[in-house]
């Protein structure tokens, strides 16, 4: 007669049998010398996955959290997520930050090298109700949109062109509502003509708003 052997899996807890080959005559040794042991290899993977967990922090919430390190190859920016809602928050970032042109940081950092001692914010959403705004400035209630072609022109499509018209046109009401002064840089051809001239130009208006 075949000695079975009950078991508990040591990954899900499931009590399960093992068949013991005829010479095993001492069960309870038996049962201790294999307490690590698991029901299916299923589970038995499972657990060489949670020993190889490493401890990170989200990278966009910054919570601690556990994962493998397969996952964190796996990811082409490097970090890990809690959930898809902040990898989905991360990469809108990164998407908007690769949406804002050369010619826009650079009058953006000759603004902040200039007035060191202003908050100067790219690419606010809070001046203008949660509409973006390129360059705020909360002190001077001063708002700036570097404005380029595809803000006059159909590059994507005319629906593309309305969409882009129509928020800008809200942009404009919300700021007259709320007494912000919007200016808007008109910018088709993006050279250092038109960066310099804009540059003296804001600089000029903030001077006399300090």
């Amino acid at each position: 007669m075949r000695k079975v052997i009950k078991l508990k899996c040591y990954y899900c807890k499931k009590l399960f049998e093992r068949i013991l080959a005829d010479h095993t005559r001492n069960i309870r040794k038996y049962s201790y010398r294999y307490k690590h042991t698991f029901c299916n290899r299923k589970c038995f993977n499972n657990h060489k996955k949670q020993i190889n967990l490493v401890k990170t922090f989200c990278g966009s919430c910054n919570k601690k959290i556990t994962t493998l390190p397969s996952e964190i190859k796996k990811s082409k920016s490097g970090k890990s997520f809690c959930s898809k809602s902040c990898a989905a928050t991360y990469n809108n970032k990164l998407k908007r930050k690769s949406r804002r042109s050369k010619i826009e940081t650079k009058f953006y950092n000759l603004l902040v090298k200039e007035f060191p001692n202003l908050t100067i914010l790219a690419n606010d959403k809070i001046m203008l109700n949660g509409l973006e705004t390129d360059v705020a400035i909360p002190s001077l209630k001063l708002a700036i949109e570097w404005n380029g072609i595809v803000h006059f022109k159909p590059i994507y499509g005319q629906t593309k062109l309305n969409k882009i018209q129509n928020i800008d046109s809200k942009k404009t009401k919300i700021a007259t509502n709320k007494n912000i002064n919007l200016i808007v840089i008109p910018d088709l051809v993006s050279n250092d003509k038109i960066l310099k001239q804009a540059f003296n130009d804001i600089k000029n208006i903030i001077k006399k708003l300090i």
